[in-house]
């Protein structure tokens, strides 16, 4: 649940932490709150468990892959696009066919996008079941995150997607997954931009290693009192 409820919030949802647990353990729509917000939600959790169920029979990341994890991130807030570029639907999973900005960036022309995918995929399976410690896992999770939304392929949902992809890959590899914590969320998009900037990864991938430690110290708190397992926990 903390994963779904902390990603959606990033991008936008008002749902506070009681208002995600009720929804996603009962069932229970928050009153005075814009639907969507509980639909992205919803979505993103099925999609959670989706990703989860998959690194369990160790599925390729292939652009394939990404599209049907997009699809159910965008399955209740999606919509049909008619522009110059062509038609496409963010509900499918469809690549985007507009341009796109956040901010003052701009990402690739959306020509591009299905051959830096292929690429990006390609150039994972090579590594993907070579990398064995920990550090080695944690930088090629990180890493795929932040190229996948630097390639930013939908018209929406690249970030949820992106970090959904980068969780993917460490419980693939049985790491604890990680949260980005949305009271962080502008540290989150300076470390983007610092990376795209520098040209490194290496200030996104400090950014997201603060918050794996931030959140093994929430956890362990919790497990103290609770003695459940820090894995389920994660995914609760």
């Amino acid at each position: 649940m903390f994963i779904s409820h902390h990603s959606t919030a990033i991008e936008g949802s008002s749902l506070t932490t009681t208002e995600s647990q009720l929804l996603l353990d009962e069932g229970i729509t928050p009153k005075g709150k814009p639907f969507e917000h509980s639909q992205m939600e919803r979505d993103h959790y099925n999609a959670l468990m989706f990703v989860a169920g998959e690194a369990e029979e160790k599925r390729s990341v292939t652009p394939e892959f990404i599209r049907t994890v997009a699809a159910r991130v965008m399955h209740g807030t999606g919509q049909e696009y008619h522009v110059p570029g062509g038609d496409f639907d963010s509900a499918k999973g469809d690549y985007r066919k507009i341009g796109v900005f956040t901010g003052q960036t701009s990402y690739p022309n959306f020509q591009k996008v299905e051959g830096m995918v292929k690429a990006l995929c390609e150039d994972l399976g090579k590594k993907i079941d070579k990398v064995k410690t920990a550090s080695e896992i944690y930088d090629m999770a990180f890493d795929f995150h932040y190229d996948l939304v630097s390639i930013h392929p939908f018209a929406d949902g690249n970030g949820r997607v992106s970090r959904l992809i980068m969780n993917y890959l460490l419980m693939y590899h049985k790491e604890t997954p990680a949260i980005i914590h949305k009271e962080d969320r502008q540290e989150y998009i300076d470390s983007l931009i610092e990376s795209r900037e520098t040209e490194s990864s290496q200030p996104m991938r400090k950014f997201l290693y603060d918050q794996q430690i931030k959140q093994f110290d929430r956890q362990i708190e919790t497990q103290r009192s609770s003695g459940k397992d820090i894995f389920l926990t994660f995914l609760a």
